[in-house]
């Protein structure tokens, strides 16, 4: 285990203090989350057709941020010591001991009531138990699960697909047929995404004890199989809103090219096994998905 120097507990307010609360909440990836939001809902104002309110896009934006960073808080809380373990995240603020679990907690669910509440005062209540279920699912189901089973993947990639159905929901008021597949959409690139990761961090989870690609064979041929797989099944779900004519033939100038790029960069993890290789697959996803979305407004 790692020796951690002592760290006190910063002045309140200062910058230190500050920058260990957006750290808390990875402010940065849930800016990414709720951008993913903000898109699907300029699809529903776009395509349901639904009204453009600047209002509810206020309140999908504060609301989604505010869930999103107790959800990330919740986890630092319920992982500290196993964060204490790894390189990447024994510097969090819990785990480092410069924000007390307790204190953790109360921000966190100070976010996660407020967040809710503008969600469900500025969206609609729909948009707002759908993410009451991502913030339940991803803190008590899969933070737990991640230490029992690779499966937990899977869990996870529940709430990391619901941000473009929430978006769509608060536009269109229904969790319908589109927000469906916005979800599924979401739901395979969580697995090319998520697996590049624990393939360039495998050696790092192992120090805690996580097994996050798709079986415990670590960075092997197997594994590299399942992540190509889940491209490509990716590009082909992708494809669904042309099928039911969500979007036109217009997407295709962007879904064939990236689509293609992305299973190249799974093909190439395949042969090479590297975690360079693993690194631009997960660059590649990161282009893929708002692009993807974005491409339905064509």
């Amino acid at each position: 285990m790692t020796n951690l120097s002592v760290h006190t507990t910063p002045e309140p307010l200062s910058r230190e203090y500050l920058r260990d609360y957006f750290m808390l909440g990875k402010f940065r990836l849930s800016t990414t989350v709720v951008g993913t939001t903000i898109i699907a809902y300029l699809l529903g104002v776009y395509k349901a057709p639904a009204d453009f309110s600047w209002l509810v896009l206020f309140g999908l934006a504060l609301g989604g941020m505010l869930v999103t960073v107790a959800a990330n808080g919740f986890n630092q809380v319920i992982e500290k010591d196993t964060d204490k373990l790894m390189s990447r995240t024994q510097k969090r603020p819990v785990a480092n001991g410069r924000i007390s679990p307790n204190d953790a907690i109360v921000f966190c669910s100070v976010c996660a009531a407020l967040g809710l509440f503008t969600l469900a005062y500025l969206t609609n209540g729909r948009a707002a138990l759908l993410s009451l279920l991502s913030l339940f699912v991803y803190t008590l189901c899969y933070t737990p699960l991640k230490k029992q089973t690779p499966m937990a993947v899977f869990v996870g990639a529940i709430p990391g697909a619901l941000p473009p159905a929430i978006g769509w929901v608060a536009a269109v008021g229904n969790i319908d047929i589109i927000a469906i597949v916005l979800f599924l959409i979401q739901f395979f690139w969580q697995f090319p995404h998520f697996w590049a990761i624990a393939w360039m961090l495998e050696d790092d989870y192992r120090k805690a004890g996580y097994t996050l690609l798709p079986s415990y064979e670590g960075r092997s041929k197997r594994n590299a199989v399942q992540i190509l797989t889940y491209s490509i099944m990716l590009v082909l779900i992708s494809l669904y809103p042309l099928l039911i004519q969500f979007s036109t033939t217009n997407s295709l100038f962007v879904i064939i090219p990236l689509g293609v790029f992305l299973v190249y960069k799974a093909a190439q993890l395949y042969r090479t096994m590297t975690v360079e290789s693993a690194r631009s697959l997960m660059f590649a996803s990161l282009i893929y998905m708002p692009s993807v979305l974005l491409s339905y407004l064509l």
